[in-house]
């Protein structure tokens, strides 16, 4: 590190007496190099249109002041003036104070080299208005010129081509400036070929940018450095200083800032390039001190401070004329400071402070280049500004410093992290051992808890289900008479009650488990708020009944139909009431009110629900933790209340799920408000509810009294055993099975399948009208067994219900998504399914009775085609085989694909009708449109098919109620 300091201390020694001594050579170029013009005329006749470097336009121009006149009018009479120059040398402006403002017009003549070429002039961002003219052609402008403070400034870059016929060129340049202190082309213009100055152009883009780019992220990562380490103010206010020189170098070579944001107000951004002039004065004074406090003078750094804070205030305060005119009284101030900057960098290095050589080559550099640019600024010397690359160099040798600080820092603080490490790890191994220790007690406390809560809260239902069943049973086999009726009532009944009970605290188990892992979705549906809440506090009556409580529902006026998840709002509402009940002593009364806020501006409504009690209350250092899981406030031995603590932790999640708030206010022994808002959506118009589809253009029809009608309904008392619709239960569970055979034998043919591959097998030979299937079974399960039957022809008529115990909504999705025509969840309901299957049948035999009757319609017309594939399909081999009189069942199966058992047992699960009576109906239908079309009936009749034509006579007029030759005449009459 320290061999690396000595070559950094070398090659900046180098650097400052590069720079000292080719400031000379510079300056001297600046005069020497390139032709000048002379009375109004630069002559370029000896420049090579290929040359490698532009030409600056400087000398002597035609020059008006206080006029905007033509070429012929700037050439008559001519006065001149050297460009670059401020106008002061012509007004008689004072050099400290200068106060430019005018208008005038410039004028070049330009003698070429060649004729016919395009060349290009590359103009200097100039605080001013101008409109530049080339052989009387406009050709570049930029502001609003005027001849009075009416005009408005603008200051960008422009680089212009323009096609020159001959071999002169005449610039005539209007310019104009009432709002800045300093006027007229100050800087120079170049010309040249158009590749060399886009060029020039674009390394100047490129290197301001690079610089740009380079001060403002050194400046932000110093902020960061700060942000994280405050003790040390020189990162924050070296930041500030970066930020502040790389906003001045927006304004400088190019003015990138005015290419970036050209609409932006030109007074506001001139205020804020001045401004950075004494913010980093002030920066680069604070970050000094911060450095070395003891070579910083207090006095100098607040006159320091209090000159630049007061310019600053010029700066915010006046316009450009005033505050741009002050900057070249500060100038020299300037000086001062960076010469005071210098003193305090010899002295530091005269120290051997830490950094102090490399501050001192910065700041004799950064003081040389003030000192440069404030001459040439005063057009005191002909050299350019040296200011933007010396701020370049002097930052990066700063961050140099600052690192060299930051290594010793570091180096020491690594040797007391060494030190202390060995300590630190000892202390950190005990401290986590103890809170390891500590951990593992709470957790196994807590499980021990829940478990013996989860235990009993089991075998008190479970024993008040063995005991009565196994009292019930020993009864039956000690006795061979009847059992008393309201004995086995009351035992089926505290059965049923306890079963209940379980299902329920395991299906709280389980909304916690999908809660936690994500799966638990909100579903939700259109429905009547006050009447759902309604019938479940209804619910509630006998249970408050039982205990003396009173129990009072009071709703507010609420729209009547709302989107919410019912079951959500189901099992927070029934946890609330069973608490409250629980907790309420006999005598005492439970409120359970509904209550609206105002819309909210999204179209949520925010629905109240609050549940009140005359409780026993919680204490109040209780209340915080009563929605935690398996939180119990008394959780001893002799508590006087059953529980698990998962009822309202279930209410908080969920609460949570529907983006609801939840708050609880209670009184010990007065009892307890727990309050739950919910956000909750009115219907609009556009809203995609669920769609359960109706039988309205299934429309139920008569059906005719023949040997060969069918049922209408899917179950019928005095139906043969053999007319009743066949239902497959597929159900690997023994018990289940024979429960839902048992079940559905009463009303339906039954037959049962132990898997989903043996249930697959029954559907093929026995063609069942309806599946009863578990989801989860060995071999094949219930989704794929779904599948199958909804991709095979001979199966994809008969309809499908999955049980399941999966209530989540995606397993629902699924098993519909498989082609299952309804879902049932366990545990079930007997009459439910009951209910199910039953719909599903008469589903079926409505479809059927629909087709039967558009197939076999009494009255002559095309042949219906009903909206079904298989029919379909069926239509169109018989129209293949219209006039084939040997077409037989057998053959029709062969082109389905079936056998001609599974064709019938399809047909008339379809349409009530055989596969023969569906051939002769449509070859009946087909012959109408034969005979209307003047076809005789003999003819007609072989056409269709019929090889005897009076058999044909017969059946038409059996399907009819005329015969052809009748049906023929009231053709013809119609006509």
């Amino acid at each position: 590190m320290r061999g690396f300091i000595r070559f950094q201390r070398s090659f900046l020694l180098y650097l400052c007496a590069f720079f000292l001594g080719e400031w000379p050579t510079v300056c001297l170029a600046q005069t020497t190099d390139q032709p000048v013009a002379q009375n109004g005329v630069l002559d370029l006749s000896a420049y090579a249109y290929h040359s490698s470097e532009a030409v600056a336009l400087t000398g002597q121009w035609f020059f008006r002041w206080n006029q905007f006149t033509d070429s012929a009018g700037v050439v008559r009479s001519p006065e001149y003036f050297t460009v670059p120059g401020p106008w002061r040398t012509y007004t008689g402006s004072h050099p400290l104070f200068p106060q430019d403002q005018g208008h005038c017009t410039y004028a070049l003549r330009i003698r070429l080299s060649e004729p016919g070429k395009i060349w290009s002039l590359r103009i200097p961002p100039i605080p001013t208005a101008y409109k530049l003219y080339v052989n009387n052609h406009l050709v570049a402008e930029t502001g609003r010129l005027a001849p009075h403070d009416g005009m408005q400034p603008s200051t960008e870059s422009k680089l212009v081509s323009f096609l020159v016929p001959g071999k002169e060129a005449f610039l005539l340049i209007h310019v104009a400036n009432y709002h800045f202190a300093y006027g007229g082309l100050r800087k120079n213009l170049q010309f040249g070929n158009p590749s060399i100055l886009t060029q020039n152009r674009e390394k100047s883009l490129l290197f301001s940018s690079s610089v740009i780019g380079a001060l403002f992220i050194i400046g932000l990562y110093h902020l960061l450095l700060y942000a994280f380490r405050r003790r040390d103010r020189a990162p924050f206010l070296f930041g500030i200083l970066c930020l502040t020189i790389g906003l001045r170098e927006l304004f400088s070579s190019e003015a990138i800032f005015f290419l970036l944001f050209p609409d932006v107000d030109w007074a506001l951004a001139f205020k804020a390039v001045y401004s950075t002039f004494p913010i980093g004065i002030i920066s680069l004074t604070l970050y000094l001190q911060s450095l070395y406090p003891t070579l910083v003078s207090p006095i100098i750094k607040k006159i320091i401070i209090a000159i630049n804070l007061a310019f600053l205030a010029l700066v915010l305060s006046t316009p450009a004329t005033t505050y741009a005119a002050w900057a070249t009284l500060i100038s020299p101030v300037a000086i001062l400071e960076c010469g005071y900057f210098l003193w305090v960098a010899v002295r530091a290095a005269q120290l051997k402070k830490e950094g102090g050589s490399i501050l001192l080559c910065d700041m004799a550099l950064l003081t040389f280049c003030v000192l440069n640019d404030v001459l040439h600024q005063s057009s005191l010397i002909q050299s350019f500004f040296l200011l933007p690359g010396s701020l370049f160099i002097f930052t990066l040798c700063q961050c140099l410093l600052l690192a060299i600080r930051f290594s010793t820092s570091f180096r020491k603080t690594e040797a007391l992290t060494i030190r202390l490490q060995t300590a630190n790890e000892t202390i950190e191994q005990t401290i986590f051992q103890r809170q390891e220790a500590e951990q593992r007690k709470e957790i196994e406390e807590m499980k021990t808890r829940f478990f013996s809560n989860i235990t009993h809260e089991f075998r008190t239902p479970l024993t008040l289900i063995i005991s009565p069943i196994e009292q019930l049973l020993q009864t039956v086999r000690n006795d061979s008479a009847a059992v008393d009726k309201n004995a086995l009532q009351h035992t089926l009944t505290t059965v049923h009650r306890n079963a209940r009970q379980l299902l329920q605290l395991i299906n709280q188990l389980l909304d916690l488990s999908k809660l936690e892992s994500g799966h638990l979705k909100v579903q939700e549906s259109q429905g009547n708020i006050v009447l759902f809440l309604d019938d479940l506090v209804n619910s509630f009556q006998l249970t408050a009944e039982t205990k003396g409580i009173h129990l009072h529902y009071e709703p507010e006026l609420i729209p009547e139909l709302l989107l919410f998840d019912d079951d959500k709002w189901g099992k927070i509402c029934s946890n609330l009431l069973s608490n409250a009940l629980k907790y309420t002593p006999s005598g005492g009364t439970v409120w359970v009110r509904l209550t609206t806020d105002p819309v909210a501006s999204n179209g949520h409504l925010a629905v109240r629900l609050s549940v009140s009690d005359t409780g026993y209350g919680i204490a109040p250092d209780e209340l915080p933790y009563i929605f935690d899981r398996f939180y119990q406030a008394d959780d001893s031995r002799t508590r006087s209340f059953e529980g698990t603590g998962i009822g309202l932790a279930l209410v908080k999640e969920l609460t949570d799920l529907l983006n609801g708030e939840l708050t609880v206010e209670s009184q010990p022994g007065q009892g307890t408000t727990i309050t739950v808002v919910f956000p909750v959506r009115l219907p609009y118009t556009d809203y995609p509810l669920p769609y359960f589809p109706s039988f309205a253009d299934l429309r139920q029809a008569e059906l005719p009294v023949s040997a060969n009608s069918f049922l209408s309904a899917p179950t019928l008392q005095n139906a043969h055993p053999e007319q009743l619709p066949l239902v497959l239960v597929v159900e690997d569970n023994d018990d289940l099975r024979q429960l839902m055979a048992d079940n559905l034998s009463g009303s339906y043919r039954v037959k049962t399948a132990t898997n989903g591959q043996e249930g697959w097998t029954t559907c093929q030979t026995e063609l069942p009208d309806l599946v009863v299937s578990d989801i989860m079974m060995p071999l094949l399960d219930g989704y794929q067994l779904c599948r199958l039957i909804r991709q095979t022809a001979q199966t994809n008529h008969i309809a499908v219900i999955l049980l399941t115990a999966k209530a989540a909504a995606e397993s629902r999705i699924e098993g519909l998504t498989a082609g299952a025509n309804d879902y049932v969840t366990k545990p079930f309901d007997l009459p439910e399914l009951q209910l199910r299957v039953n719909n599903l049948l008469h589903y079926q035999a409505t479809q059927r009775n629909f087709y039967h009757l558009q197939l076999t319609r009494p009255t002559p017309s095309a042949r219906p085609i009903p909206d079904h594939s298989f029919l379909n399909q069926l239509y169109q081999l018989l129209e293949k085989h219209l006039d084939n009189a040997t077409l037989t069942v057998e053959d029709l199966a062969v082109e389905v694909g079936m056998s001609s058992r599974t064709l019938n047992r399809k047909l008339s699960t379809l349409s009530g009708m055989t596969v023969s009576e569906f051939i002769r109906t449509y070859r009946l239908h087909k012959a109408t449109e034969l005979l209307k079309a003047g076809h005789s009936v003999s003819e007609t009749a072989y056409l269709v098919g019929f090889e005897s034509p009076s058999y044909f006579g017969q059946c038409f007029k059996d399907l009819f109620a005329l015969s052809p030759s009748d049906y023929i005449r009231s053709v013809l009459s119609q006509k």
